[in-house]
């Protein structure tokens, strides 16, 4: 994991930017946190390894999945090795695996970002103190986007020019929407992080909200709204092997109807957690 310091910049992308969507408002946020975030998106073989280690979970998993892909499951066609990301979780499934990893590294329950019992059905209720706690969580929405623009306000944090693209992600035009790819075949952004652009879309934790004013500063505190229930969608970025060069933007939001029990063969995840305050 990287270790990113507090920090404030422009999310959304402006008025001229190519691809770009009205739900971009530029405004300013600033992150009031040191956090950590993963190199690499969850693999097949790390999130097979939780599976083995709470087969409760798994059955449940496998169940569902096999429901929604069929079995054999038809996602495999599109994450094949075991270095691959991890596709077809829901935002649950990535919830409980976040809880795992936290369990293993000896945090107590105080600090965990989410419930002990995750109910996939009817939703889970996190704690009003979430983003201070030291668990393993995902990424919210802001700290997704500092990280993948690494200090940038272009396009990508490489630059504005889609021709340099293909070297740093995997997305229909250098894919053909086959398939995702092992997690850091492509070059990294300056911060160290792979795959933030294309491969898979990653869930973070937010729900979905338009964006203020872009007179307005704002700070990345946790939402008021505390319940995470499957009528109200959740946030993802990032692109994806089979998406178009825009969705890969450092700004791109997706749609607004990603909800949090949805499964896809294109939806992965990367992990993220609050350093403790010194």
């Amino acid at each position: 994991m990287v270790v990113i310091p507090v920090g404030e910049f422009t999310m959304g992308s402006p008025v001229g930017e190519r691809g770009r969507s009205e739900a971009e408002t530029p405004h300013r946020v600033r992150i009031p946190r040191v956090y950590a975030i993963a190199t690499l998106e969850v693999t097949n073989k790390q999130f097979n390894r939780f599976l083995a280690a709470v087969p409760a979970y798994a059955t449940q998993w496998k169940t569902a999945t096999a429901a929604r892909f069929g079995d054999p499951p038809r996602f495999a066609e599109y994450s094949r090795t075991p270095d691959s990301p991890q596709v077809a979780v829901s935002w649950y499934d990535a919830a409980r695996y976040c809880n795992w990893l936290s369990e293993r590294a000896g945090f107590p329950r105080s600090q965990w970002v989410y419930p002990e019992a995750i109910d996939p059905q009817n939703g889970i209720e996190l704690p009003p103190d979430y983003l201070h706690r030291t668990g393993f969580r995902l990424p919210t929405e802001a700290e997704w986007e500092y990280s993948a623009r690494a200090g940038t306000t272009t396009s990508w944090h490489f630059g504005d020019a889609v021709t340099d693209l293909p070297r740093y992600a995997w997305y229909d035009g250098n894919t053909k929407r086959e398939r995702a790819y092992p997690v850091g075949q492509l070059l990294p952004n300056p911060w160290g992080l792979f795959d933030m652009l294309g491969n898979v879309w990653e869930w973070t934790l937010d729900r979905r909200q338009p964006y203020p004013d872009k007179a307005l500063m704002t700070e990345d505190v946790e939402d008021g709204m505390l319940r995470v229930s499957n009528d109200v969608a959740r946030t993802r970025r990032g692109g994806s092997f089979a998406y178009e060069w825009f969705t890969t933007r450092s700004a791109h939001r997706g749609d607004t109807t990603y909800f949090p029990n949805q499964t896809r063969d294109g939806v992965g995840f990367r992990v993220a957690k609050t350093m403790p305050q010194r």
